[in-house]
């Protein structure tokens, strides 16, 4: 065997054979350094795809999610980040369009045309905030469970798996965009009935926790109980404090 396919141990400095995650002299755990060499350099483009496959079919998410959990990027969780939040200031924009004063002129247009690009700012920086609080919760309770990736790992799964969101993100712009007024014009009742339409995040966070939980498994090397277990519990408590409240 060549000392290209075994892994020197850092433990005891014996060679172990290749593909071992357990060093068979001491017991070190090799996952990280196993890991290590088996990553390559993910491509713009390929973080696109990516971002692409976990929108167009469900049936391929363990496939995917087993490539992003071997070899995760956070660079690509920020993108999907960041058209989530090009999408919530479209939504706001279309929403001043449509209750805009044709007689506006000056500061009036100039705040027409900026402040939905501010709340997209503003947006993004929450979602970064809470992709991190999400990441360090699913980080913490895997390694509780004997989870083996890094917390930077973890957070390019979480990342990833929102991107059935942007979907949803777009459904929802679309109907509250073309079913009533815009802003300036919104009573509490009609802003209680466009947040009905919040409901349709749901199969979306379904598979959302579905993608994140395939995602785990492959990463942190945890039985489907344990990954499925601790997606579908952060998404079920975020769905339970943000989502109904708001449209109840």
């Amino acid at each position: 065997m060549s000392e290209s396919e075994s892994l020197l141990c850092p433990n005891c400095s014996e060679r172990s054979p290749g593909g071992y995650i357990l060093c068979p002299y001491c017991g070190f755990d090799l996952t990280k350094i196993v890991r290590e060499r088996e990553r390559v350099r993910v491509t713009f483009r390929e973080k696109f795809s990516r971002i692409f496959r976990s929108l167009v079919d469900p049936r391929e998410s363990k496939r995917l999610f087993n490539e992003i959990g071997v070899n995760p990027d956070r660079l690509g969780a920020i993108l999907v980040l960041y058209f989530l939040s090009v999408g919530y200031g479209l939504r706001v924009s279309a929403l001043f369009a449509k209750g805009a004063n044709p007689s506006w002129h000056g500061w009036d247009f100039m705040f027409f045309f900026i402040a939905p690009w501010f709340v997209a700012i503003g947006f993004i920086i929450l979602a970064i905030f809470g992709w991190f609080i999400c990441s360090l919760i699913i980080w913490l309770i895997a390694k509780t469970l004997g989870g083996k990736a890094s917390f930077r790992d973890t957070q390019g799964i979480v990342g990833y798996s929102l991107g059935p969101l942007i979907p949803a993100s777009v459904i929802i712009n679309v109907i509250i965009t073309f079913i009533g007024p815009g802003l300036g014009t919104i009573t509490t009742t009609t802003y209680t009935n466009y947040t009905i339409f919040e409901l349709l995040y749901i199969p979306f966070l379904v598979l959302t926790a579905y993608h994140c939980g395939n995602g785990i498994r492959t990463a942190h090397l945890l039985n489907e109980y344990y990954s499925y277990g601790i997606a579908g519990g952060l998404t079920l408590v975020y769905t339970l404090l943000f989502l109904i409240p708001n449209i109840l």
